[in-house]
């Protein structure tokens, strides 16, 4: 296992902690106070420490440049819908005329999130092709 397969790990135990964590927060004290559930994103700060000193060879690239733009991709389709899905259930069914403020900064960490997710699991799913391509 490679550096970045460490990091890609990293990423996906730590962000199923974050949403975990948030899940349970929203559940017992509402949604102001479940934001700090992301906090433990935070952990993805020791990622570049992994790996530090290794060679990383033209494959390495082209699996993460691919997993790069399927994450964003993702991270920016997930931050459209959270607006919009944000937007149609506070205009439908909240009755009233704005979003309210708390409600940004999860929606922003969302988009994060699964971009950040994504291409986590992404790297993990390539790596995992070109293992069993090599071997056949």
């Amino acid at each position: 296992m490679n550096a970045e397969q460490k990091r890609a790990w990293l990423g996906v135990i730590s962000l199923t902690a974050c949403i975990v964590c948030y899940l349970v927060l929203l559940l017992f004290f509402g949604p102001r106070v479940a934001t700090a559930g992301f906090a433990l994103f935070a952990v993805n700060g020791y990622a570049a420490n992994i790996g530090r000193g290794e060679q990383v060879d033209e494959r390495d690239r082209a699996i993460s440049k691919r997993a790069n733009v399927l994450g964003f991709t993702m991270s920016y389709g997930a931050f459209v819908l959270a607006c919009m899905g944000t937007w149609i259930a506070v205009r439908m069914f909240g009755g009233e005329k704005s979003v309210p403020v708390h409600v940004l900064p999860t929606i922003a960490m969302f988009g994060f999130i699964v971009g950040y997710f994504t291409r986590s699991v992404a790297i993990l799913v390539l790596y995992g092709r070109a293992v069993e391509a090599d071997d056949v």
